[in-house]
């Protein structure tokens, strides 16, 4: 969350900058996360998570070097190892977890995500406001090395489909590496399109909350408030992911997708209108991230539900190169966008997710009259 004020504070660089450092490695996590999926069906889920997690363990050097070469390197990696990870976790989440309390466990299973960024960036606020950049970078490679040895050691490894098997002896390495065939076939199918959509367009909004938020209150108030502000938001939103995971168990994932889309959507444009005071700032970022993360809740349910036994990490590695394209397209275009005017970045994320409350209330939609 910090690297875009890092970039503009320590490299004097734009936000431009920092969005188009950004902006490769977030695609080849896109990309990695076809081949980690097409891997976490034929050799895995574990060994697909552990090549993930080596991300992690070299992402906080950025904070440690200014040399150009350097944070490509380093960004490019974490942007591989990151599809691995994604497609590896998602995939052995949903093989892992029955059905019925699956919103319960992806509740519980993006904490990684949440909660370790919430006192991640609270701790980092303050390292950095008492001491420097690289001490917060050092620590986290070190906290980051000893999860990686943990996951080795005491991750269990799920058992594999039989299908994955057949399928790898039959197809050979290449095609087990990344099978094209297979993504085709899923992106030919209505359901799985518009999930597709559904993580595009939301995605958009948080690239651009990601680069943006943390600028605009650094501004204001600081890298100390920067940091809780990140801690808060995020703590919101673990208690928002394991609400709606519950809600999702009772009643289904439609309807709680079509609500929090709605909601993020009103929480775009309350942005983009008062972007200059802090409070509305906080208020606004804090509600979003909430909604946002409630909305990815359900996610690995449509996954789910629009996937065969043996194309679980298939659909996630396709989903997840939607995700890297709504999140590339939101943190570029707003590192232009912002040099315009400040509103018009919350407004065109605003006018995307408009988009995606539409695809969302169409898979509530449908899903109604089946059910009647």
């Amino acid at each position: 969350m910090l690297f875009p004020v890092y970039a503009e504070r320590i490299l004097k660089e734009t936000v431009l900058f920092a969005a188009l450092l950004r902006a490769l490695p977030i695609g080849l996590g896109g990309v990695s996360a076809l081949i980690g999926g097409t891997l976490s069906d034929r050799f895995g889920r574990k060994p697909t998570i552990l090549i993930g997690v080596t991300g992690a363990v070299v992402v906080g050097g950025l904070f440690t070097t200014q040399t150009p070469l350097f944070l490509w390197g380093i960004l490019c990696y974490e942007g591989i190892a990151s599809g691995f990870k994604t497609a590896g976790g998602q995939s052995y989440l949903i093989s892992a977890v029955p059905s019925n309390r699956l919103g319960w466990a992806t509740g519980w299973y993006f904490i990684s995500m949440t909660v370790g960024s919430a006192f991640g960036s609270a701790i980092a606020g303050e390292v950095i406001d008492r001491t420097d950049y690289s001490v917060f970078g050092t620590g986290a490679m070190i906290l980051a090395g000893v999860l990686f040895v943990g996951a080795c050691l005491f991750l269990p490894r799920l058992a594999q489909h039989e299908s994955s098997a057949s399928h790898r002896k039959r197809d050979g390495i290449w095609k087990s590496t990344l099978n094209v065939g297979a993504y085709l076939d899923l992106s030919r199918r209505p359901e799985m399109r518009m999930l597709i959509g559904l993580r595009v367009f939301p995605t958009y909004y948080w690239g651009s909350v990601n680069l943006l938020m943390p600028i605009l209150i650094e501004r204001i108030a600081g890298v100390k408030a920067t940091g809780y502000y990140g801690a808060i938001s995020l703590l919101f939103a673990f208690g928002c992911q394991l609400a709606v995971g519950r809600i999702c168990d009772v009643v289904g994932h439609r309807a709680p997708a079509f609500v929090a889309n709605t909601v993020v959507t009103l929480l775009a444009f309350g942005v983009a209108f008062f972007h200059d005071s802090l409070i509305a700032l906080e208020i606004f970022g804090i509600l979003g991230a909430g909604a946002a993360w409630s909305l990815s809740t359900t996610i690995p349910r449509f996954i789910n539900e629009f996937t065969k036994p043996d194309e679980k990490g298939h659909g996630v590695g396709l989903t997840h190169l939607a995700w890297s394209t709504g999140f590339l397209l939101g943190y570029v275009a707003s590192g232009f966008l912002i040099n315009i005017s400040v509103h018009v970045p919350f407004i065109v994320a605003g006018i995307f997710l408009i988009v995606s409350t539409g695809i969302s209330y169409r898979l509530w939609y449908m899903n109604t009259k089946i059910t009647n």
